[in-house]
């Protein structure tokens, strides 16, 4: 696997976890579900993270970040800040088509990456040179076929000479 292939894939990973993450988000059956699955005392914080009112999160994290500065509260703030009530799993598709469409030239520069023109143009180029070799073979043939009858019609006059040569020494 190249590293282009290996960014791609872990480019469609991070999507896919991000669309999962939108969808859980906005399906509270969904949520519902998890709640069961996931036991509640594995962490002091869970019932915070799978219950409550998101607003009371954040500002319980804007507070903690006040007090502590971590990073990782800071990312939490800045994903709590996020409306979750307007995106959905279409628009977010919609937004990633947009920024890949108006993006796309550049990436396939970057990443080396191959377009239908490409191919069409190495057909192209593939055919004439099957065409090239086809001729070549078949003028090689040719002058094949005339060398051979040259070196005949050659053999033939060295044949006459020599016949020549022998009957004006027997003489």
């Amino acid at each position: 696997m190249d590293a282009t292939e290996a960014i791609a894939v872990i480019i469609l990973i991070i999507a896919i976890v991000v669309l999962v993450y939108y969808y859980l988000l906005n399906s509270p059956s969904t949520l519902d579900k998890i709640r069961n699955y996931v036991p509640t005392s594995a962490d002091a914080h869970m019932d915070e993270v799978l219950g409550g009112n998101p607003s009371d999160l954040v500002n319980n994290e804007v507070a903690a970040e006040e007090g502590s500065g971590s990073m990782t509260k800071r990312i939490k703030v800045k994903l709590s800040d996020i409306d979750m009530s307007g995106i959905n799993t279409d628009a977010f598709s919609n937004k990633i088509d947009a920024f890949l469409d108006a993006k796309s030239d550049e990436l396939i520069k970057d990443w080396s990456l191959a377009t239908t023109d490409d191919l069409e143009d190495l057909q192209t180029k593939f055919s004439e040179t099957t065409n090239n070799v086809d001729e070549l073979e078949k003028d090689y043939k040719e002058f094949k076929k005339s060398s051979e009858e040259f070196q005949k019609v050659t053999q033939e006059k060295l044949d006459d000479l020599d016949k020549r040569i022998e009957s004006l020494e027997n003489n």
